[in-house]
């Protein structure tokens, strides 16, 4: 019995001599207890110069994938199909959920003593007061940033009424959004739970649909969040709240990445390192997500996915490819003084120059649409092929159709000005346009309409005449002389 309280009273010595714990946003577990993974033994090496040479052994993650975008096609993965601990990662389908049912101007979130004590030690947190008011567009910038965990849990409170329900409604999402049963949620944190597992595939189509969100968006691409005063809050009327997203941070020399954009780490023992990252370059767009990973892996990682993925893919607009290969028609009654003899190379002009449309896809499927631009688009010609044309005429209008069913239109338009031939008939939108000008409801008169059929019809009836008097002339019988009566002697 003493000894038990000698030990009791040590302990409660170290307790009250301890420091007391640090807020860091990463690691979310005591660190000291891990060990970096590293590359496998027989790893190649990565080529800066040549990110497109990129092996499964130049990432230390266990697990990865790298997908565009906008059209979800895959670029790169490995072993991105086994089951893995998402860690904090699982605040994106979190937040994603917040943003899609919440009404972020007037939904005002108590922070509850559950939302609090459901933390597990060392993990992240914002901090918050318990029954404190916290507005639900500054709880979730919170949760993002930070990775607050008791801000995940108070926003799983309010959106289900408690965080068991909400791992539900996490779940029903996930199905909706594609993923596969090898994804299953507990909790709205990521706290370890050996049921609360997924995968790098099913991460990137989470990442993805959040993405869409730009409100996401705007939280995700900064490591720093100004967290307004609340009355529940004494003493502390602003909160500055620093994430531990490096790569997007640019004083941070080492992991910095200039196209990155977001989104969010994660750390736990059991889940290693993680970060789903997204970048943007030249209107490409990339999300990666790597999985048990090193500390520094998970940035180093990252950049080898992107700067790989940008090799990969294009993208290019529906003006660009037509001017690798522009129409070019030929105009009548162009001035004899023309050196191309009319020959006219129509340029294009978006018809709405706020409708950026963008085409995106790998080398060979943009190098098809060059090939076959003409049957993806078609042309409805507007005015005659005829001189005279002014540089910046309006030819036809080209309609571009983009896989996705959506359209763009464009003009087409002169390069150039071709004058019209002297003495050059008029065209039809001359007589036209001089017929509606006319208030005469009948035809002009001009010897041009009346001289050519008087000239025929004049001729006509001479030849007619020739032909009968011909006719006449063979069919009458010639004249024979009487014959002399003979009479014998």
């Amino acid at each position: 019995m003493p000894h038990r309280l000698i030990a009791l009273l040590l302990t409660a010595v170290l307790m009250i001599c301890s420091p007391p714990l640090s807020l860091a946003v990463e690691p979310e577990e005591d660190a000291n207890k891990w060990v970096d993974p590293t590359y496998e033994p027989n790893a190649l090496s990565w080529d800066s110069t040549h990110p497109e040479l990129l092996d499964e052994s130049m990432l230390i993650a266990k697990s990865a994938i790298l997908i565009e975008a906008t059209t979800g096609e895959v670029l790169f993965e490995k072993n991105a199909d086994e089951i893995m601990y998402p860690a904090s990662t699982t605040k994106i389908l979190t937040c994603h959920i917040a943003l899609e049912m919440s009404d972020l101007e007037n939904d005002v979130v108590t922070i509850s003593q559950e939302a609090i004590n459901l933390v597990p030690p060392t993990y992240a947190t914002i901090p918050v007061n318990v029954g404190e008011e916290v507005a639900m567009k500054d709880l979730i910038a919170a949760t993002l940033v930070r990775s607050g965990n008791e801000g995940a849990n108070a926003i799983a409170e309010y959106i289900s009424g408690s965080v068991y329900g909400f791992a539900d409604l996490m779940n029903q999402t996930a199905q909706m959004l594609g993923c596969s049963s090898d994804t299953n949620f507990v909790n709205p944190s990521g706290a370890h739970d050996d049921m609360h597992y997924t995968t790098a595939r099913d991460m990137a189509i989470i990442a993805r649909a959040a993405m869409q969100n730009e409100r996401f968006r705007e939280i995700v691409s900064k490591n720093t969040y100004e967290m307004p005063a609340t009355e529940g809050r004494s003493g502390h009327p602003l909160r500055t709240l620093v994430g531990g997203t490096y790569i997007i941070d640019p004083s941070n020399e080492s992991y910095y990445y200039p196209d990155a954009t977001g989104v969010k780490t994660g750390f736990t023992n059991p889940a290693g390192y993680c970060y789903v990252g997204s970048a943007k370059r030249g209107g490409i767009e990339l999300i990666s997500v790597v999985f048990y990973t090193s500390r520094s892996g998970r940035w180093t990682d990252t950049k080898r996915l992107l700067e790989y993925g940008f090799t990969q893919v294009e993208s290019i607009s529906p003006e660009a490819l037509y001017a690798e290969d522009p129409r070019v028609i030929d105009v009548a009654g162009f001035s004899l003084e023309d050196e191309n003899h009319g020959e006219l190379t129509l340029g294009i002009r978006a018809v709405d120059e706020t409708k950026n449309m963008i085409i995106i896809g790998n080398s060979a499927k943009i190098d098809l649409l060059r090939e076959n631009f003409n049957q993806v688009s078609s042309v409805n010609w507007t005015r005659e092929f005829r001189a005279p044309v002014n540089i910046g005429d309006v030819m036809g209008i080209l309609t571009y159709y983009a896989e996705d069913g959506s359209i763009a239109e464009y003009e087409l338009v002169a390069t150039r000005s071709i004058a019209m031939r002297e003495n050059a008939p008029p065209t039809l939108e001359q007589i036209e346009a001089y017929t509606a000008a006319d208030d005469n409801p009948w035809p002009r008169f001009s010897w041009d309409y009346f001289v050519p059929p008087a000239a025929l019809l004049i001729m006509l009836w001479w030849l007619k005449r020739f032909i009968r008097r011909h006719r006449h002339k063979r069919a009458k019988a010639p004249d024979i002389p009487p014959s002399k009566k003979r009479y014998p002697r």
